[in-house]
Protein backbone atom coordinates (compact mmCIF):
# COMPACT_ATOMS: atom_id res chain seq x y z
CA UNK A 1 0.00 0.00 0.00
CA UNK A 2 2.13 3.06 -1.10
CA UNK A 3 0.93 6.70 0.00
CA UNK A 4 0.81 9.17 -2.20
CA UNK A 5 3.57 11.17 -1.79
CA UNK A 6 3.53 14.19 1.21
CA UNK A 7 0.16 12.91 2.51
CA UNK A 8 1.86 11.69 5.66
CA UNK A 9 5.10 10.54 7.06
CA UNK A 10 6.04 9.21 10.69
CA UNK A 11 8.67 10.47 12.84
CA UNK A 12 9.59 8.05 15.09
CA UNK A 13 12.05 9.02 18.35
CA UNK A 14 12.96 7.35 21.81
CA UNK A 15 11.56 9.62 24.23
CA UNK A 16 9.39 9.40 27.56
CA UNK A 17 7.76 13.05 26.75
CA UNK A 18 4.75 13.78 24.80
CA UNK A 19 4.20 17.31 23.08
CA UNK A 20 3.00 18.46 19.80
CA UNK A 21 4.29 20.23 16.82
CA UNK A 22 3.07 22.62 15.17
CA UNK A 23 0.47 21.71 11.87
CA UNK A 24 -1.83 19.01 10.89
CA UNK A 25 0.15 16.97 13.56
CA UNK A 26 0.01 14.67 16.47
CA UNK A 27 2.37 13.38 18.76
CA UNK A 28 1.69 9.96 20.18
CA UNK A 29 3.30 7.05 22.65
CA UNK A 30 1.29 3.19 22.58
CA UNK A 31 2.08 2.95 26.42
CA UNK A 32 1.03 -1.05 25.96
CA UNK A 33 -2.17 -2.64 25.11
CA UNK A 34 -4.79 -0.14 24.27
CA UNK A 35 -3.22 2.68 26.50
CA UNK A 36 -2.31 5.49 23.83
CA UNK A 37 -0.95 8.90 24.99
CA UNK A 38 -1.52 11.94 22.78
CA UNK A 39 -1.98 15.81 22.74
CA UNK A 40 -4.22 18.41 20.89
CA UNK A 41 -2.90 21.43 19.02
CA UNK A 42 -4.13 23.85 21.82
CA UNK A 43 -2.31 21.39 24.50
CA UNK A 44 -4.98 18.89 25.88
CA UNK A 45 -3.42 15.96 27.18
CA UNK A 46 -5.22 12.67 26.63
CA UNK A 47 -4.63 8.90 27.60
CA UNK A 48 -7.01 6.25 26.47
CA UNK A 49 -7.90 2.94 28.17
CA UNK A 50 -5.14 3.14 30.90
CA UNK A 51 -4.50 -0.34 32.50
CA UNK A 52 -4.47 -1.41 36.09
CA UNK A 53 -1.02 -2.02 37.56
CA UNK A 54 -2.05 -6.01 37.59
CA UNK A 55 -1.19 -5.67 33.86
CA UNK A 56 2.19 -6.22 33.22
CA UNK A 57 3.20 -3.48 31.17
CA UNK A 58 5.66 -0.61 32.31
CA UNK A 59 3.20 1.62 34.76
CA UNK A 60 1.41 4.40 33.36
CA UNK A 61 2.54 7.77 35.29
CA UNK A 62 1.63 10.98 33.44
CA UNK A 63 0.39 14.35 33.85
CA UNK A 64 -2.63 14.68 31.57
CA UNK A 65 -5.87 16.10 31.00
CA UNK A 66 -8.52 13.83 30.14
CA UNK A 67 -8.44 9.87 30.45
CA UNK A 68 -11.60 7.79 27.66
CA UNK A 69 -12.33 4.25 29.20
CA UNK A 70 -13.84 2.20 26.23
CA UNK A 71 -15.19 -0.41 29.18
CA UNK A 72 -14.79 -1.22 32.87
CA UNK A 73 -12.20 -3.78 32.36
CA UNK A 74 -9.37 -3.77 34.11
CA UNK A 75 -6.61 -3.75 31.17
CA UNK A 76 -8.63 -0.43 30.41
CA UNK A 77 -9.86 1.39 33.44
CA UNK A 78 -6.42 1.89 35.79
CA UNK A 79 -6.68 5.19 36.19
CA UNK A 80 -5.69 5.56 39.81
CA UNK A 81 -1.51 5.61 38.48
CA UNK A 82 -2.82 9.19 36.95
CA UNK A 83 -1.27 12.04 37.28
CA UNK A 84 -3.61 15.75 37.78
CA UNK A 85 -6.87 15.91 38.14
CA UNK A 86 -8.00 14.50 34.83
CA UNK A 87 -11.54 14.61 33.55
CA UNK A 88 -12.70 10.88 32.82
CA UNK A 89 -14.69 10.03 30.03
CA UNK A 90 -16.23 6.67 30.81
CA UNK A 91 -17.59 5.50 27.61
CA UNK A 92 -20.04 2.62 29.63
CA UNK A 93 -23.04 3.95 32.03
CA UNK A 94 -23.88 0.85 33.83
CA UNK A 95 -24.07 -1.97 30.58
CA UNK A 96 -24.62 0.51 28.12
CA UNK A 97 -22.61 2.53 26.07
CA UNK A 98 -22.56 6.05 27.14
CA UNK A 99 -23.66 9.24 24.91
CA UNK A 100 -20.45 11.35 25.70
CA UNK A 101 -20.37 14.13 23.55
CA UNK A 102 -18.41 16.88 25.19
CA UNK A 103 -15.82 19.32 23.69
CA UNK A 104 -12.57 19.67 26.36
CA UNK A 105 -10.57 22.68 24.78
CA UNK A 106 -9.91 21.82 21.13
CA UNK A 107 -10.98 18.62 21.10
CA UNK A 108 -14.45 17.10 20.78
CA UNK A 109 -15.05 13.84 22.49
CA UNK A 110 -17.86 11.32 21.70
CA UNK A 111 -18.57 7.63 21.74
CA UNK A 112 -20.43 5.32 19.35
CA UNK A 113 -22.01 2.01 20.60
CA UNK A 114 -20.49 -1.18 19.80
CA UNK A 115 -19.86 -4.55 21.13
CA UNK A 116 -17.19 -6.64 23.04
CA UNK A 117 -17.66 -9.19 21.59
CA UNK A 118 -19.55 -10.69 18.60
CA UNK A 119 -22.88 -11.88 19.75
CA UNK A 120 -24.48 -8.80 20.57
CA UNK A 121 -22.19 -8.44 23.89
CA UNK A 122 -23.77 -11.18 25.52
CA UNK A 123 -20.33 -12.79 26.33
CA UNK A 124 -18.23 -9.67 27.40
CA UNK A 125 -20.85 -6.80 27.40
CA UNK A 126 -20.38 -3.25 25.90
CA UNK A 127 -18.05 -1.27 24.30
CA UNK A 128 -17.54 2.80 23.79
CA UNK A 129 -15.62 3.61 20.40
CA UNK A 130 -14.19 6.76 21.15
CA UNK A 131 -14.52 9.60 17.93
CA UNK A 132 -11.65 12.52 19.34
CA UNK A 133 -12.36 15.16 16.71
CA UNK A 134 -9.54 18.05 17.11
CA UNK A 135 -8.44 20.49 14.71
CA UNK A 136 -7.02 19.11 11.18
CA UNK A 137 -7.28 15.73 12.81
CA UNK A 138 -9.92 12.84 13.99
CA UNK A 139 -8.54 10.02 15.86
CA UNK A 140 -10.91 7.17 16.61
CA UNK A 141 -9.99 4.55 19.37
CA UNK A 142 -11.91 1.26 18.66
CA UNK A 143 -11.51 0.30 22.38
CA UNK A 144 -11.94 -3.68 22.60
CA UNK A 145 -14.11 -3.98 19.32
CA UNK A 146 -15.26 -7.68 19.16
CA UNK A 147 -16.78 -7.54 15.92
CA UNK A 148 -16.96 -6.23 12.25
CA UNK A 149 -18.91 -2.52 12.18
CA UNK A 150 -22.24 -2.16 10.06
CA UNK A 151 -23.03 0.56 7.83
CA UNK A 152 -24.86 2.59 10.85
CA UNK A 153 -21.68 2.67 13.08
CA UNK A 154 -19.51 3.20 10.25
CA UNK A 155 -21.43 6.43 9.34
CA UNK A 156 -21.72 7.64 13.39
CA UNK A 157 -18.06 7.19 13.26
CA UNK A 158 -17.54 9.36 10.29
CA UNK A 159 -14.40 10.83 9.01
CA UNK A 160 -11.39 9.13 10.36
CA UNK A 161 -7.86 10.24 9.98
CA UNK A 162 -5.77 8.52 12.40
CA UNK A 163 -7.21 4.92 13.40
CA UNK A 164 -6.36 2.61 16.57
CA UNK A 165 -7.17 -0.44 16.18
CA UNK A 166 -7.46 -4.10 18.22
CA UNK A 167 -5.91 -6.92 16.27
CA UNK A 168 -4.89 -9.62 18.73
CA UNK A 169 -8.04 -11.74 18.85
CA UNK A 170 -9.72 -13.77 21.57
CA UNK A 171 -11.29 -10.70 23.84
CA UNK A 172 -11.27 -8.55 20.58
CA UNK A 173 -11.57 -8.93 16.78
CA UNK A 174 -8.39 -10.61 15.20
CA UNK A 175 -5.81 -9.86 12.30
CA UNK A 176 -8.53 -10.50 9.35
CA UNK A 177 -11.04 -8.92 10.97
CA UNK A 178 -9.03 -5.90 11.91
CA UNK A 179 -8.18 -5.29 8.25
CA UNK A 180 -11.78 -5.66 7.40
CA UNK A 181 -12.81 -3.13 9.84
CA UNK A 182 -9.76 -0.66 8.67
CA UNK A 183 -10.79 -1.07 5.18
CA UNK A 184 -14.40 0.04 6.08
CA UNK A 185 -13.76 3.21 7.81
CA UNK A 186 -10.60 3.79 5.46
CA UNK A 187 -8.21 6.04 8.12
CA UNK A 188 -5.11 7.82 6.77
CA UNK A 189 -3.27 5.66 9.08
CA UNK A 190 -4.21 2.69 11.35
CA UNK A 191 -2.42 1.94 13.98
CA UNK A 192 -2.25 -1.74 15.91
CA UNK A 193 -2.95 -1.81 19.22
CA UNK A 194 -3.86 -5.03 21.60
CA UNK A 195 -1.82 -7.67 20.66
CA UNK A 196 0.94 -9.93 22.46
CA UNK A 197 4.02 -8.34 23.03
CA UNK A 198 6.92 -9.71 25.31
CA UNK A 199 5.06 -8.40 28.73
CA UNK A 200 1.95 -10.13 28.29
CA UNK A 201 3.70 -13.53 26.84
CA UNK A 202 1.34 -15.59 28.32
CA UNK A 203 -1.82 -13.99 27.46
CA UNK A 204 -4.14 -16.02 25.09
CA UNK A 205 -4.18 -12.97 22.68
CA UNK A 206 -2.13 -12.68 19.27
CA UNK A 207 0.66 -10.99 18.20
CA UNK A 208 0.51 -8.65 15.11
CA UNK A 209 1.57 -10.76 12.24
CA UNK A 210 -1.86 -12.28 11.30
CA UNK A 211 -2.97 -8.42 10.85
CA UNK A 212 0.09 -7.17 9.32
CA UNK A 213 -0.21 -10.11 6.72
CA UNK A 214 -3.29 -8.79 5.01
CA UNK A 215 -0.98 -5.50 4.41
CA UNK A 216 1.42 -5.09 1.09
CA UNK A 217 2.96 -2.91 3.23
CA UNK A 218 3.87 -2.21 7.04
CA UNK A 219 5.25 0.38 8.73
CA UNK A 220 6.69 -0.87 11.91
CA UNK A 221 7.91 1.77 14.50
CA UNK A 222 10.74 1.91 17.15
CA UNK A 223 9.66 2.08 20.89
CA UNK A 224 9.09 5.55 21.71
CA UNK A 225 7.02 8.66 20.53
CA UNK A 226 5.76 8.35 16.97
CA UNK A 227 4.26 11.44 15.16
CA UNK A 228 1.15 11.66 12.45
CA UNK A 229 1.82 14.61 10.06
CA UNK A 230 -1.07 15.33 7.62
CA UNK A 231 -0.83 17.37 4.60
CA UNK A 232 -3.71 19.46 4.02
CA UNK A 233 -3.73 19.96 0.40
CA UNK A 234 -2.54 16.73 -0.77
CA UNK A 235 -4.70 13.38 -2.03
CA UNK A 236 -5.64 11.21 0.71
CA UNK A 237 -3.75 8.23 -0.48
CA UNK A 238 -3.86 4.66 0.64
CA UNK A 239 -4.39 3.66 4.39
CA UNK A 240 -1.03 3.10 6.16
CA UNK A 241 -0.68 0.68 8.51
CA UNK A 242 1.99 0.86 11.58
CA UNK A 243 2.65 -1.40 13.95
CA UNK A 244 3.48 -0.20 17.54
CA UNK A 245 6.65 -0.79 19.61
CA UNK A 246 7.01 -0.93 23.58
Amino acid sequence: MKPASGVYRVKATVTTEVRYITGRCANMKWLGHAAFSLVSPAGVRIVTDPFASSVPYPPISLDCDVVTVSHEHHDHNGIDGLKGSPRVLRGLSGKEVAQVDETIGDVRFRTVASFHDGEGGSKRGANAVFVMEMPGMTVVHLGDLGHELDAKAVAAIGKCDVLLVPVGGHYTIDGKTAARVVRALNPRVAVAMHFKTGYIADWPIAGPEEFAAQWSSVKRLPAGEFSVELSPDGPRGDTEVWIPAI
